[in-house]
């Protein structure tokens, strides 16, 4: 399937993901830069910073899909890129008038935060209304359509020393403004067999029940668990300070090394996309938690930049499958009367694990330094793998949209 072949509301849904993706590669990097490199932050302030910034992600997560499930969605990602161009516009101003502080960087990471925590799970639930019956080739094509908009930000970031941080600040506000159109152009009305009823307790809770009682889900969400929390706290906080302390580089490396992961990632989902897709998810997200601990292993011994950036790319090329396999496992076996809260729950760990993933991070570096520390997210990962695996053997897991 061609973007021309695709129906008038996915199109509009694929922009909406370009318009919101930019300015969140745009804060990636302009964060770690202010802080890191500007700041010049310890590696455990550092990752106490990030982890403070990835905070709302945690909190409000699966209040974002208890939300979506009852609202109507165009109205409710209108409302959310509006909110989210205030703090850019605001951090803009401050830089331009030479008054911008650790508070107000971190301000403006936390509302970005917030704003991500409700519109993620809000899309994750339109996906399957646009998608039709080509469910795991349109979440390819949005992760695809993720990391290729948030590259493009991030290299744009990386040029913030030669441009102007109040330059890179306004492109992003602008963008969001221009995706509170593209948000009015996608489907409208909530989710179809959305619960109307029940107290906010037992409804937030209601997504992770329903994982903790589907085996198949359950083992996912492992896998997924340590994906956010041990390779969140890689991209996080590993990234900028390698480049910083190893290779002594400065907003336009950090902005590499995130494009170099983008372009693996892509290049994956690409395949992925052509190929129709795997036809067993379960045994390409298992293999490629291997595949990325292999990938991250070199940098514990001391590489040249170059193969640093070698490393990120390899790491992005198995983290473009298993994150295709994990959400498209948990939108084909989730009922849809809990579609955005299961997918909510799901990104609770896998974006919003990026906190304690980076906290944890933080104190390793500061404990054995970079290339030691690389060994904490590996022995992590294969954990998780591993205990998956006892809970539901997910190899022979047959797709049901494989092409």
């Amino acid at each position: 399937m061609t973007q021309s072949l695709l129906p008038s509301s996915a199109r509009w849904f694929l922009t909406s993901v370009v318009t919101y993706m930019i300015p969140n590669g745009i804060q990636m990097v302009m964060l770690s830069y202010l802080m890191a490199i500007e700041l010049n932050q310890s590696p455990g302030s550092f990752g106490i910073t990030q982890m403070v910034g990835q905070l709302p992600l945690l909190l409000f997560l699966l209040m974002g899909g208890w939300v979506a499930d009852r609202v109507d969605s165009r109205r409710w990602l209108m409302t959310l890129q509006t909110i989210g161009l205030i703090m850019p516009l605001v951090l803009a101003f401050l830089v331009w008038r030479n008054a911008v502080t650790e508070g107000s960087i971190l301000l403006y990471a936390m509302v970005w935060g917030v704003v991500g925590a409700f519109s993620l799970p809000a899309r994750d639930g339109l996906l399957r209304r646009v998608a039709g019956s080509n469910v795991q080739r349109m979440v390819g094509l949005a992760i695809g359509t993720q990391f290729g908009a948030q590259m493009i930000g991030q290299a744009f970031a990386g040029q913030a020393t030669r441009l102007g941080t109040v330059t890179v600040l306004v492109l992003e506000a602008a963008l969001l403004a221009a995706g509170i159109f593209v948000a009015s152009r996608l489907p409208g009305g909530r989710a179809k067999q959305a619960a109307s009823k029940g107290s906010l307790l037992n409804e937030l809770g209601a997504g992770l029940t329903m994982i903790f009682s589907t085996p198949v889900l359950m083992a996912n969400y492992i896998i997924s668990s340590g994906m956010g929390v041990f390779f969140g706290g890689v991209f996080l906080v590993l990234i900028p300070l390698a480049v910083r302390d190893l290779y002594h580089g400065g907003a336009s490396d950090i902005a590499s090394a995130y494009v170099m992961f983008a372009a693996g990632t892509l290049m994956s989902i690409a395949w992925l996309t052509q190929r129709g897709g795997a036809r067993r998810p379960g045994r390409a997200l298992v293999t490629t938690q291997f595949t990325a601990c292999a990938a991250l292993l070199p940098i514990s011994i001391g590489i040249s930049i170059w193969g640093f950036y070698l490393c990120i790319f390899l790491w992005g090329l198995s983290a473009g499958v298993a994150m295709t396999m994990s959400r498209t496992i948990m939108q084909e076996q989730a009922p849809s009367s809990h579609q955005a809260r299961i997918m909510a729950a799901l990104t609770l760990m896998t974006t919003g694990g990026g906190p304690l993933g980076a906290f944890i991070t933080g104190q390793a570096i500061d404990s054995a330094g970079v290339r030691g520390a690389v060994l904490m997210p590996i022995l992590g990962v294969l954990a998780c793998t591993m205990a998956s695996l006892a809970t539901y053997s997910m190899i022979k897991l047959d797709s049901r949209s494989h092409a």
